[in-house]
């Protein structure tokens, strides 16, 4: 399963500053405990908001997506 648009928003939108994206059994997952998932941790929320004042629009999130599914795909995940 590929991470889409809609996990990318759901992190950013995330409450928990812990917050993460996950692959468990190649499956994207939003945690707030990434260290207790068995799983490859892709990004976290303070990533994917570092160095922004604001929501990224859905052109934004579309390239984020794309970003993180090569990512996971580099990694075997």
């Amino acid at each position: 399963m590929t991470i889409t648009v809609d996990h990318v928003r759901e992190l950013l939108n995330s409450d928990s500053p812990d917050a993460a994206l996950v692959m468990v059994g190649g499956r994207p997952k939003i945690t707030t405990t990434p260290a207790a998932e068995d799983g490859l941790l892709v990004a976290s929320r303070a990533d994917l908001w570092k160095d922004r004042d604001a929501p990224p629009g859905e052109e934004e999130l579309r390239r984020l997506a794309g970003v993180l599914n090569a990512t996971v795909a580099e990694l075997g995940g």
